[in-house]
């Protein structure tokens, strides 16, 4: 069977698709989306946990340039007082709130009876062998269940894959020991209330998910110790009351210092945390992609090797709500931020029953760990650049253009292949958030709905 346009992924890029779809009229019974979880919220807005909240300011979060204030305005009958920032710099509603709205969006549009849902997970992409009366579909998408499934286009929306965490993990843990004392997926947020409120935690990681986990174990009154280990000893900033400031484009001929140049250059020397430095720098990322774009391969690679673990730290703002709690507990002496990485979680010798081997050579003992160590390895996309399909960036990841269509390794489009959201980020530049990824959305949508009218 020929499926015309197939998506493979079941979180936000994914349901952002298919609204903008939906709002030009596109017939979504062409459309087939393979899956591995419910469609529409992924692992930044699956979690249902009361004290997990978006990072940015809810007139941030627009799915439909056309609508921006359609969440601002389906949240004002949220009865969420909490979600008022301490620091002025707005409303961080919770997660879950967010996903209540884009559930509400899909139902509007009555996406899910119109489209066809496949139940597995995609693990290659090849070139479709066509048989003598079967000339249409140009891709063939094995799952992991052996199906294979056809189609003439193919859009990867599969999001940021989850941080694999075995390596991390001694074999010879018991695996009961494991199970309870171990939580290797923190932002469903679900397993921070089966935790002992005096327990010493060691919590491995320094982003967005770890802060999460600290607001989550803040709001449920953990009393026990926190010891949160990141390599470079420091946390993102919040966010901030920031206004929107035009900044020129990049120069001509970038190289990695004349990037850097232009940068510094119109970046304030107040604190990073303030609202000046904010707004300029948020000026900036709207020139981000194209400098990034027209830099050389050789300079990408310096600057990610050189600045790519502080790019992390300043792209990523924490809700303020979560930087309150981590503040309080440091202030009080519950949490300690040890700058050093772990190595391995092994079995402690007595109680408490874990032990983290730090790559100082120190040991930590806890009651419990929870992983929250970033963005994992996607192995679709692996696959893609192995068998040449996709080419690969610099900094490692596939390669696409403008239109966001994979690119081969000589650099021609793959037609009637795309991706949307994470995985074009090492391409594209700074693609995070809803907002950046709905941008994205609509354009694709227009694309593939002149494809059909063509």
């Amino acid at each position: 069977m020929q499926h015309p346009f197939v998506i493979i992924g079941d979180g936000f890029a994914a349901a952002v698709l298919l609204v903008h779809l939906a709002r030009r009229a596109f017939d979504l019974s062409l459309i087939t989306v393979i899956v591995t979880a419910p469609l529409g919220h992924g692992k930044a807005y699956g979690t249902t946990h009361p004290h997990f909240r978006l990072n940015v300011r809810d007139n941030l979060m627009v799915i439909d340039q056309n609508i921006p204030d359609d969440f601002v305005n389906w949240a004002k009958h949220i009865d969420d007082p909490d979600a008022v920032a301490d620091n002025g710099a707005g409303l961080f509603y919770r997660r879950g709130d967010f996903a209540r709205y884009l559930s509400g969006v899909l139902a509007d549009h009555d996406i899910e009876r119109q489209i066809t849902v496949i139940t597995g997970k995609a693990i290659d992409i090849k070139p479709h062998q066509p048989d003598h009366d079967d000339n249409m579909a140009l891709w063939e998408i094995r799952l992991d269940n052996g199906d294979i499934v056809s189609s003439r286009n193919v859009i990867l929306a599969t999001g940021n894959p989850s941080p694999s965490v075995q390596h991390l993990i001694a074999d010879d843990l018991p695996a009961d020991l494991k199970a309870k004392h171990i939580i290797a997926t923190p932002w469903k947020g679900d397993a921070l209330d089966n935790i002992p409120s005096t327990a010493h935690i060691g919590l491995i990681g320094g982003g967005l998910t770890a802060l999460d986990a600290c607001l989550g174990l803040y709001e449920n009154g953990h009393k026990g110790q926190i010891t949160l280990i990141t390599p470079q000893g420091i946390l993102p900033p919040p966010q901030s009351t920031w206004e929107h400031v035009d900044i020129p484009p990049f120069p001509e001929n970038l190289t990695a210092s004349t990037f850097l140049r232009h940068i510094r250059t119109y970046l304030p020397d107040s604190d990073w945390t303030q609202f000046a430095w904010q707004s300029a720098y948020e000026g900036l990322r709207v020139q981000l992609p194209d400098g990034w774009r027209r830099l050389p391969d050789r300079d990408k690679r310096r600057l990610m090797n050189r600045l790519g673990w502080l790019w992390s730290l300043i792209r990523y703002r924490a809700s303020p709500q979560s930087i309150t709690a981590v503040n309080a507990m440091q202030s009080s002496g519950q949490m300690q931020i040890i700058k050093d990485r772990v190595n391995s979680i092994i079995s402690g010798h007595a109680a408490p029953p874990l032990s983290l081997t730090l790559n100082s050579h120190h040991m930590l003992d806890c009651d419990y760990a929870i992983i929250a160590s970033g963005v994992g390895h996607d192995p679709l996309m692996a696959r893609l650049m192995e068998t040449h399909i996709a080419g690969t960036t610099a900094n490692g990841g596939i390669h696409v253009n403008n239109d966001f269509q994979l690119l081969s390794p000589d650099c021609h489009p793959q037609p009637g292949l795309w991706a949307l959201g994470p995985p074009t980020q090492s391409a594209l530049g700074d693609v995070i958030g809803a907002t950046t990824i709905a941008k994205q959305a609509a354009g694709l949508a227009d694309q593939l709905l002149a494809i059909t009218t063509s």
